[in-house]
C-alpha cells in the first residue's frame, strides 16, 4: 500500500466514523426535539382550544352540533334560528373539523349518530336532550314552557323528535322500513 491509498483509508474510515457520530448525535437531537416538540403541541393544541373557546364565546350560547347536509336538519335549523330572538343558540357542522378544536371532547363518530349540544355550562347533551334544551331556550317557546312540562307534551315532544330522527335515516337510506317517501317518488 502506497501513502496515497493509506491516506484515502484514513479519509474514509475518518468519513465513516464522522458519519456514525453525526447520525447518533442527530438521533439524540431528533429525540430531544421530538419530546419538546410534543410538550410544544400539547401546550399549542391546549392554547388553540382556549384562543377559540374565547374567539367564539363558547360559554354564552348554545352550540348545536348537527348535519348540515340532511335537509330536515338544515330546515329545522332554520326554524329555530328564526325563533330564537335572543340569538342564544349557535350552529356548528359535524362534519367541520373547527368543531372538534373548539370542542376537543366531542368525537365525531358520536356526533354523527345523533344531534350534540354544548352548553354555555360545558355541558354536553345528546338526542332528545338537545331538542328540549333548544325548546326551553328559544324566546319564542318560552311562554309554552309551562304548558309544554307534562307527562303528555313529553311524550308528544319526543315523537316529533323521534320522527325528526327517523326522516334523516331515511335520507341516508339507514332505514330498512322507512315509511317516508320523497317527492320524487310521490310524483
Amino acid at each position: 500500500m502506497n501513502l496515497i491509498q493509506l491516506i484515502r483509508l484514513q479519509i474514509i474510515l475518518l468519513s465513516g466514523t464522522l458519519l456514525l457520530f453525526v447520525c447518533f448525535f442527530s438521533a439524540s437531537f431528533a429525540q430531544i426535539t421530538s419530546s419538546t416538540t410534543q410538550t410544544n403541541i400539547k401546550t399549542s393544541s391546549s392554547e388553540i382550544t382556549s384562543s377559540l373557546k374565547e374567539k367564539y364565546q363558547v360559554d354564552k350560547y348554545y352550540w348545536v352540533i348537527y348535519d348540515n347536509v340532511c335537509p330536515y336538519c338544515r330546515s329545522a335549523t332554520k326554524h329555530i334560528k328564526d325563533l330564537d330572538w335572543e340569538k342564544k343558540i349557535k350552529f356548528l357542522s359535524y362534519r367541520n373539523p373547527l368543531t372538534y378544536r373548539i370542542f376537543p371532547d366531542l368525537s365525531k363518530e358520536e356526533c354523527e349518530k345523533d344531534v350534540h349540544m354544548v352548553t354555555p355550562k360545558g355541558e354536553i347533551l345528546s338526542g332528545y336532550k338537545v331538542f328540549r334544551t333548544i325548546i326551553d331556550n328559544l324566546t319564542a317557546t318560552k311562554i309554552l314552557n309551562p304548558l309544554l312540562k307534562n307527562n303528555y307534551a313529553e311524550a308528544k315532544l319526543n315523537e316529533i323528535y323521534e320522527k325528526m330522527v327517523k326522516e334523516r335515516s331515511c335520507y341516508y337510506k339507514k332505514s330498512e322500513t322507512c315509511g317516508l317517501t320523497s317527492r320524487k317518488e310521490e310524483q
